[in-house]
C-alpha cells in the first residue's frame, strides 16, 4: 500500500523545516525527507544570522555574537561597532528546528534523497525516493521543494518541472573552511576583493573559543583554489596557527527568485526558489519565513480540495509582498558592483570612515537586515550614490516608497 501524506518535504534545511512545523502546525500529515544521514550533517558549519531569524528555542545554537565587523577593501580597513546579529551553528541550528518540527507532529526520514517527482495529469502528486537497492514511491497532495540550489539533487521545482537549470554564469561558487586553534576574536572580518572573490567577498567568523569559519565566495572562481590562495596570501593573525579541519563547498544562484516559486502540486522555497539576499548571499531569513508561509498556504489549499497552481498561487503574493522588494533591491545593488568593485569598495570604506553615522545602515543594506530604512540613510549620500551608479539607487529607493 503507498503511502499518502498532505505534504511532502523535500530537504530538511531551514526552508523545509519550517515548512514542515507550519504545516504540522496547521493540522496537516506531513512527511519531510532529507538527503543526509541527519538533519544539520554536510550543511555549512555556521551562518551569520540576523537577529531576528534566531527564536528563542533556537538560542542555543549561538556560538558568537557579531559587535564588531572589520571591513577590508583593497586598500583600506574600518571597524565598525553595533549590534549586527550573531553566528550560529548551522549543524545545532538545523537540529533545533528538526526538534521543533517533531514535536508539531512531522514526520521526519533521513537518509532518503529524492530522485524524482510524480506527475500525473500535470500536476505534481509525490515524490520517488531511492537509496542503494531500496526505493519506494510517496504519494502527496502537494509537495515543498526544499532542496537548497547546491547540487544534482536540488532545485526540483526548476529541474523537474520549469525544465530547466541555474544560469552558470550567475552562480556564485564557495568554499569555507573550519579553522582550528584560531586565536581569540569575536569580530567579524569581511574581505571585498576582486582578486581572491570577484563580485564576492570572503570572510572570517568566531566559531567558539578555539575555532573560525574561513570562507570564500565569488563568480567564476575555482573556490577551493580561490580559499587556499586568500588565507595563503592574506596576512590573518587570527588564523597564524590554524588549521583547516572540515571544509563546504556550495553554490547559489544570483539570477533572482524563479517566477514562478509554484506549480500545480508543487512549492519552492528558500535556496531551490532563488530566495537569496545576492549581495551578501544571506538565506536564512528567507528560508525560515517562505517555508513557514509554504507549509500553511500547503494545509489551506488541502484543506480546501483545490492544489491547483491558480490555488497555491497564494504562496507567491505572500512571499512577494513580504520580501520582493529586499530580494530585488539586494540584485540591483550586487549588479552595480560588477564594474570596478575595487575602486568602488575603496570609496566605500572611506566615506563610512569620514561619515560614522552611515556605519550601521551600511551593515544593514549588506546584510539585508532593515533594508528599506537603512538604504534611505545610507544613499541620501551623493559618495554612496555613486558607488552605486545613480540610476541603480533611484530604481532602489523606488522600491520602497
Amino acid at each position: 500500500m503507498v503511502e499518502r501524506y498532505d505534504v511532502i518535504v523535500a530537504g530538511g534545511g531551514p526552508a523545509g523545516l519550517a515548512a514542515a512545523k507550519a504545516a504540522a502546525d496547521e493540522g496537516g500529515k506531513v512527511l519531510l525527507l532529507e538527503l543526509q544521514a541527519q538533519i544539520g550533517g554536510q550543511t555549512q558549519s555556521a551562518a551569520w544570522a540576523p537577529r531576528d531569524a534566531i527564536a528563542a528555542e533556537l538560542r542555543e545554537s549561538v556560538v558568537a555574537e557579531v559587535r564588531e565587523a572589520r571591513l577590508h577593501s583593497p586598500h583600506r580597513q574600518l571597524t565598525v561597532r553595533g549590534d549586527f546579529g550573531a553566528i550560529v551553528d548551522r549543524r545545532l541550528f538545523d537540529k533545533l528546528l528538526a526538534a521543533e518540527a517533531a514535536a508539531s507532529g512531522a514526520e521526519l526520514w533521513v537518509s532518503c534523497p529524492v530522485k524524482e517527482l510524480l506527475v500525473s495529469d500535470g500536476a505534481v502528486r509525490g515524490v520517488h525516493v531511492e537509496a542503494g537497492a531500496w526505493a519506494e514511491r510517496i504519494e502527496g497532495e502537494v509537495v515543498i521543494d526544499a532542496t537548497g540550489a547546491r547540487g544534482e539533487w536540488s532545485s526540483l521545482l526548476l529541474r523537474k518541472v520549469l525544465g530547466r537549470d541555474w544560469n552558470r554564469e550567475q552562480l556564485v561558487l564557495s568554499n569555507e573552511y573550519m579553522m582550528a586553534n584560531a586565536a581569540a576574536d569575536q569580530a567579524v572580518d569581511l574581505f571585498f576583493t576582486s582578486y581572491f572573490a570577484p563580485l564576492g567577498h570572503a570572510w572570517v567568523y568566531p566559531f567558539g573559543r578555539r575555532f573560525a569559519m574561513a570562507g570564500i565566495r565569488g563568480i567564476r572562481i575555482h573556490p577551493d583554489a580561490a580559499l587556499d590562495e586568500f588565507i595563503g596570501r592574506r596576512t590573518l593573525p587570527r588564523l597564524e596557527r590554524a588549521v583547516p579541519v572540515a571544509a563546504h563547498r556550495g553554490q547559489l544562484p544570483i539570477e533572482g527568485a524563479l517566477d514562478p516559486t509554484y506549480a500545480s502540486g508543487i512549492i519552492a522555497a528558500g535556496g531551490a526558489a532563488g530566495q537569496i539576499y545576492v549581495l551578501s548571499g544571506e538565506g536564512l531569513r528567507y528560508a525560515l519565513r517562505c517555508g513557514e508561509l509554504a507549509g500553511k498556504v500547503a494545509v489551506d489549499a488541502v484543506t480546501e480540495g483545490d492544489v491547483s497552481k491558480g490555488a497555491l498561487g497564494e504562496y507567491e503574493r505572500r512571499w512577494r509582498a513580504e520580501f520582493g522588494a529586499e530580494l530585488r533591491a539586494g540584485k540591483l545593488l550586487h549588479s552595480a558592483l560588477g564594474v570596478s568593485q575595487d575602486q568602488k569598495m575603496d570609496a566605500m570604506l572611506e566615506l563610512l570612515e569620514a561619515e560614522p553615522r552611515l556605519q550601521s545602515a551600511f551593515m544593514n543594506v549588506f546584510t539585508g537586515v532593515e533594508l528599506g530604512g537603512a538604504l534611505k540613510v545610507l544613499l541620501a549620500s551623493e559618495e554612496a550614490k555613486r558607488v552605486f551608479l545613480s540610476e541603480t539607487t533611484s530604481r532602489v529607493l523606488e522600491l520602497f516608497k
